[in-house]
């Protein structure tokens, strides 16, 4: 590719203020994507892989990525005061994928977790001490189950495995990868929205890695928020929605909060960091198996893991050394909080709105109430829509009752308690193997996100982490956001 395929941008300030982008050659894929957007992505050549393919022009400052616009074929290099989030062109939402310019995977043994990854990782940095996931192929699960290949990919707590998220969440995968994406002359605190395990995930690594926070979740969800081995001195700070609030008032509120002086989104599933993070679960199936498995199996809630499979996937095709498999996600939600099926099996690209009200009803039903997300990246171009249409994936529905069942029965089998999200990816994995759309012999990844809890307690101690500001829902909706951000701001001072 030549250099005048890549648009530099410069630095500019995030409010008010738009980056200047130097025109460029439109790429030959994205008019076939124009006349039908469906159907260019068909195959291995697909306006999705062709998306993947970097320039082999070194930045001017070094880095070993730029990020690409799936929609509009523009590629970015990262800001160097922040990070970019989003396509600066006139166009509707996309996300921004990272395309590296090393081709082929390659794990650096002098780094741990996450950062073994680090050339697969739109990072500035690598962090000490950092985790990430251990898979294996089941001997136990998978000959309950029928299945030959099944790879348990386990992020949480086992020692005896390897296996050492100490938040016990694959959030934590993420939560590494963004502060490594943190520069050194980071000014500014990251505002982070959660429904529990992401907010988990950030103040255990923004604490140890020294980066400033504010974290927002809703109230329900703190029960979930501990932190391991004990009470902290953090760097990030904690904010809670009371009331009959859900994830998606979070995200309302620390919409608010990032727009302020001082504060700066970490963007969500927008952040290509994080979803290269919880990618590397992906890279741990494939150097487990020896190859891209034929299946992948998550419990989503907003997608951002699925789509994060998907990505790191097409970086493996182009790799080419681990075979020309394009796994077909197998996807699944808490009923009956189930949008993304619900539009997925209509054949629409479109979510069905909801009603709040209604939202958090549904959200207060579940057993896994962190798979609840009124507002995921679904429908935007590289979203969660286009991931299940490239695959040929599937969605499903799974109660409660079936998916404690399934928590109940991998326990049993390899030994160890998964939360209840993992447990919906069980219970999935049992409905696609009962529908004929998983075979015997067919590589299987099962990604359990989370577990390993009663063995952690058992391991440390864990403190649950004060909240720093409290606000209602009556008070944002009566008020609007001024108010509770100038309480927040004076509650954080």
């Amino acid at each position: 590719m030549r250099a005048s395929d890549i648009r530099i941008l410069p630095r500019f300030h995030r409010r008010g203020a738009v980056p200047r982008v130097v025109p460029t050659r439109k790429p030959s894929f994205l008019l076939a994507r124009a006349r039908d957007p469906l159907t260019a992505a068909g195959g291995k050549n697909s306006l999705f892989l062709e998306s993947m393919r970097a320039t082999d022009k070194r930045q001017p400052h070094g880095a070993h990525y730029v990020l690409a616009c799936p929609a509009c074929g523009g590629r970015f290099e990262d800001s160097s005061r922040d990070f970019l989030l989003s396509c600066p062109e006139p166009h509707a939402p996309a996300l921004l994928r990272a395309v590296y310019r090393q081709k082929q995977l390659v794990a650096h043994p002098e780094h741990t977790g996450v950062f073994r990854f680090s050339e697969w990782l739109p990072i500035r940095r690598t962090l000490p001490g950092a985790a990430g996931p251990v898979a294996w192929r089941s001997t136990a699960l998978g000959p309950r189950l029928g299945l030959e290949n099944l790879f348990i990919v386990f992020n949480g707590w086992w020692p005896e495995k390897g296996a050492r998220l100490s938040t016990c969440s694959f959030k934590e995968l993420e939560a590494q990868a963004v502060c490594g994406r943190v520069a050194d002359s980071w000014a500014s605190s990251l505002v982070v929205s959660s429904a529990g395990n992401t907010a988990r995930a950030f103040h255990h690594a923004c604490s140890r890695y020294g980066v400033p926070a504010v974290i927002v979740v809703p109230e329900f969800s703190l029960p979930l928020l501990w932190s391991p081995g004990g009470p902290v001195r953090s760097s990030a700070r904690l904010v809670a929605v009371q009331g009959d609030a859900d994830y998606a008032d979070a995200i309302e509120l620390g919409n608010g909060i990032a727009g302020m002086e001082g504060y700066y989104p970490e963007g969500g599933a927008r952040n290509a960091a994080r979803r290269d993070g919880m990618g590397t679960a992906v890279l741990a199936a494939v150097e487990a198996a020896g190859a891209i498995p034929d299946h992948y199996v998550q419990a989503v809630g907003s997608g951002t893991g699925a789509i994060a499979a998907w990505e790191m996937n097409l970086r493996l095709l182009e790799d080419g050394r681990f075979g020309g498999t394009k796994m077909r996600l197998h996807l699944a939600q808490n009923a009956p909080f189930t949008p993304m099926t619900d539009a997925w099996e209509a054949g629409s690209r479109l979510l069905a709105g909801m009603p709040a009200a209604e939202s958090r009803s549904r959200t207060r039903a579940l057993r896994a109430q962190v798979l609840a997300n009124r507002n995921p990246p679904y429908s935007l171009a590289g979203g969660l829509y286009d991931a299940l249409h490239d695959t040929g994936g599937f969605m499903y529905r799974v109660g409660n009752v079936e998916a404690e069942a399934a928590g109940h029965l991998f326990d049993e089998a390899e030994g160890n308690d998964i939360d209840p999200a993992a447990e919906v990816a069980v219970a999935a994995l049992r409905q696609a193997l009962t529908r004929g759309r998983i075979g015997p012999r067919d590589v299987v990844a099962l990604n359990i996100t989370g577990g390993g809890m009663r063995r952690l307690e058992r391991d440390m101690s864990t403190a649950a982490i004060r909240t720093d500001a409290r606000f209602t829902l009556e008070e944002l909706e009566r008020e609007g956001p001024a108010r509770g951000l100038a309480q927040m701001r004076e509650a954080l001072a």
